[in-house]
């Protein structure tokens, strides 16, 4: 997953990620294209998205740029996942609904102090009280469904939603509709958003809905509001938390990408003084290649459709990208396709995974990707010396 929100990333850039995707072998480019801070992506029914949300008129992805991207994806055996995140993270871009006569689409909108709104700034969410969101809502998924061919799977987002941001912005919402728990009213969201999926794409359900894990996937309200036979949680918390194994437990499938093992950007520092502290430390890539949740908490792998490392950009452009990704995705690519076997002892890692990584890492460098150096070359020169 590489989120181009927080800061733009060019179409060069983002082949660049395929093709060192392709030589890695994963196949799943999950694009997290909108957040509260931008809207870079084009929408030709509703220009105002791009226009009121972009960083600037040369930092937005055109219909064409995008469906180039995806037959570019296609082409190297990669299927392109967009994902316009709702109904949090969604602030700068839709804030244009009065002015064309729809509404207030979303509330809280880059709203002070924003620690009480939303985890970061600048806050944003969805007004689940308009009726012109979801019509909004289903042009848009028509769209990016028309955009990328793909009607398998589908990522609707809904991660952090704050409840407060509601409470203090929707008052006569809850009263009239007697919302005494507000995770009742995130949930009408969600079955009305997947809804709107579903009528997007033809009447047909899409097999297989994302969601983020969050409060909605957790019990008591997973069953209420999350259909087990078509939505799929991506389970992004601590290995450690309980959130993947009730998942499990309650039937659901996952794809794994626990923040403790598999965040990318985590260990840099903090970006702001005030808030949540930042995910420190970093993961190097021993510890993406070491994490087995599978085999640790014993987990049935016919729930589980697949693992994602997760690239968010509050810290990283496309300067920097190629070394925060590489070599650690290809560490990854080979836990989740092969899973190869630890020292049951030590846990520690061998030196020909060392040396495999590299000579793969030599070759990400010779197609033009800036991946980031695993050792001193003297070691890859002198087998055994090194560990």
């Amino acid at each position: 997953m590489l989120d181009t929100s927080r800061n733009f990333m060019s179409i060069d850039t983002l082949k660049r990620v395929l093709v060192a995707m392709a030589a890695s072998k994963l196949n799943v480019f999950h694009w997290h294209i909108t957040d509260s801070q931008s809207f870079p992506l084009v929408v030709p029914a509703y220009p105002e998205f791009s226009k009121t949300g972009s960083y600037g008129p040369d930092m937005t992805y055109s219909p064409e740029e995008v469906r180039g991207l995806v037959e570019f994806a296609r082409l190297r055996g990669i299927r392109v996942l967009l994902e316009v995140d709702t109904p949090a993270h969604a602030g700068n871009g839709w804030t244009w609904g009065p002015k064309e006569g729809l509404g207030e689409l979303a509330v809280c909108v880059n709203e002070k102090p924003w620690n009480i709104y939303c985890g970061e700034p600048p806050c944003g969410q969805l007004n689940p009280d308009n009726p012109a969101v979801y019509t909004v809502l289903e042009n848009l998924y028509k769209y990016l469904l028309d955009l990328t061919g793909e009607r398998e799977i589908f990522h609707i987002g809904g991660d952090e939603v704050n409840l407060e941001c509601w409470a203090q912005h929707l008052q006569k919402n809850i009263v009239t509709n007697n919302y005494t728990d507000l995770h009742d009213l995130w949930g009408d969201f969600t079955l009305k958003a997947i809804n709107r999926l579903h009528q997007a794409n033809g009447g047909t359900k899409v097999p297989h809905v994302i969601v983020w894990s969050s409060k909605l996937s957790q019990r008591p309200y997973i069953s209420k509001y999350l259909d087990k036979s078509n939505v799929v949680v991506q389970s992004w918390g601590a290995s450690q938390w309980t959130d993947t194994p009730d998942l499990i437990a309650d039937g659901y499938k996952v794809i794994l990408s626990h923040v403790d093992a598999w965040y990318l950007d985590c260990g840099f520092g903090r970006w702001r003084e005030t808030g949540e502290a930042a995910c420190d430390p970093y993961r190097p890539w021993q510890t993406v290649y070491s994490h087995r949740p599978w085999q640790q908490f014993h987990l049935p792998k016919n729930q589980i459709m697949g693992g994602e490392v997760c690239l968010w950009s509050e810290q990283v452009d496309e300067s920097s990208v190629d070394a925060r990704l590489w070599p650690r995705a290809a560490a990854f690519a080979e836990r989740v396709w092969t899973d190869p076997q630890l020292d049951v002892a030590t846990f520690n890692i061998h030196e020909d995974v060392y040396t495999r990584l590299n000579t793969h890492r030599d070759r990400l460098v010779a197609r033009g990707i800036g991946a980031e150096a695993l050792w001193p070359q003297w070691c890859s020169q002198n087998p055994g010396m090194c560990l």
